[in-house]
């Protein structure tokens, strides 16, 4: 008798889940796409592989399939699209502004930040958070990233000097991190002085647990999860870098209270427009709190920068070393064109020292292309809309592979 009740219930369920999915399997019906199975979908592709695994999969779907193409993970359905045409459709639409559910996996390092955000609290922070990252702004970090990346340079030619083999991204990450802690909240963090290497390890330790999430659908439900070691290790790292960042929040809010307005506007920005020093991410922010930002708020945009920036940008120094190393050819270009703009050794880089050096920002614009910062990115549908000819309904998963994109032969070539 139980095991009737309960192979009824499973199937009252499919059935539910059937009509309230109706729309979706239409839509999958007229697209192509690999084989889906029930309750797992076509997730079997990613069942023990590592990141780059994930995205060799993603790569060959797109090859073996023309896009846009239907994939179901799990009971979730997604539509892929890699054609430029298609992306431009997308990104400009007005019912695909909000980023997909999965990007809610992103909360328990980076909160509600503009990451996660849904529209239209997305659209209000983004508006007061754009004049952030002026390109004045960002030119006065220059001094923090110079003293940054000495300390790196000095680190890596310690180890070098001991012979042999080493993995040169740790040092890349904390240098980086280093770097988005002083731009982000102002504290200097001397990671690569092997000090709060908590806070990098947290850092890292939530991303891979975000990734784990997105790719494995069992892990999208959130009872299941919290059965798994993965979910008390995000609990604990969460509270290392929350604790961590809104400790420097309150601290700089009773600072700015003991500041003399005098001083505040003496420090503004000098004669030519430029500021006389590094203007901090959570200064900015705590200009807008009260009508427009609360304490959340603050807390979660500055989590959100330096949760998006450290990473990305380590991983795309590691790939341009790794893309010289491969090609000796333009590395000898790139050390020339070095020497050419610094003929002294001692160095400090400035803002317009970067405009001469053509031929390496070529180099690591194409280490971009070959190995995008963002991979792939996926928008939800508000409403249907149509795409190549396909009308997509609301609620859809679009996914844009631009790994794949930037890897077609038909749109840039190899």
């Amino acid at each position: 008798m139980i095991a009737f009740l309960l192979i009824s219930l499973i199937f009252v369920y499919y059935l539910y889940h059937l009509w309230t999915n109706r729309e979706f399997y239409r839509t999958s019906r007229k697209l192509p796409g690999p084989l889906a199975l029930p309750i797992i979908g076509s997730a079997y592709h990613f069942i023990g592989l590592s990141n780059e695994g994930i995205l060799k999969v993603l790569d060959y779907l797109t090859t073996r399939f023309s896009t846009p193409l239907g994939y179901w993970l799990g009971t979730k359905f997604f539509i892929l699209i890699t054609k430029p045409v298609d992306c431009q459709v997308v990104l400009t639409s007005q019912h695909c502004l909000n980023r997909d559910d999965v990007y809610d996996f992103t909360r328990s390092y980076a909160g509600d930040g503009l990451i996660a955000l849904k529209n239209p609290a997305w659209k209000e922070h983004r508006r007061f958070l754009n004049p952030c990252f002026s390109l004045k702004i960002l030119q006065s970090f220059m001094p923090i990233f110079n003293k940054e990346v000495q300390t790196m340079v000095e680190r890596l030619k310690h180890q070098a000097d001991k012979g042999g083999t080493f993995d040169m991204y740790k040092y890349i990450d904390a240098c980086t991190l280093d770097m988005v802690c002083q731009t982000t909240l102002g504290t200097e963090m001397n990671i690569q002085k092997n000090e709060n290497e908590e806070f990098l390890y947290a850092g890292n330790k939530l991303l891979e647990i975000m990734t784990h999430r997105i790719f494995k659908p069992w892990y999208h439900l959130d009872w299941v999860f919290r059965l798994t070691k993965m979910y008390h290790e995000q609990k604990r790292c969460s509270n290392i870098t929350y604790s961590f960042v809104g400790r420097i929040l309150q601290n700089k809010k009773r600072d700015m209270l003991n500041v003399p307005k005098a001083t505040k506007v003496e420090d503004e920005d000098s004669k030519d427009g430029s500021f006389k020093s590094p203007q901090i991410f959570i200064d900015q922010l705590l200009k807008l709190e009260g009508s427009h930002f609360s304490d959340w708020d603050m807390l979660s945009e500055a989590s959100t920068i330096v949760a998006a920036g450290y990473e990305t940008s380590a991983l795309m120094i590691a790939y341009a070393i790794l893309m010289l190393a491969m090609y000796p050819e333009y590395q000898e270009k790139v050390f020339d064109e070095v020497k050419n703009v610094y003929p002294n050794k001692e160095f400090d880089v400035s803002y317009d020292d970067l405009n001469k050096l053509e031929f390496t920002e070529r180099v690591i614009k194409e280490t971009m292309r070959l190995f995008p910062a963002v991979p792939i990115m996926a928008r939800n549908a508000t409403q249907a809309f149509d795409l190549n000819g396909v009308s997509i309904p609301a609620g859809t998963a679009v996914v844009i592979g631009t790994f794949s994109m930037h890897r077609d032969e038909k749109n840039l070539g190899t």
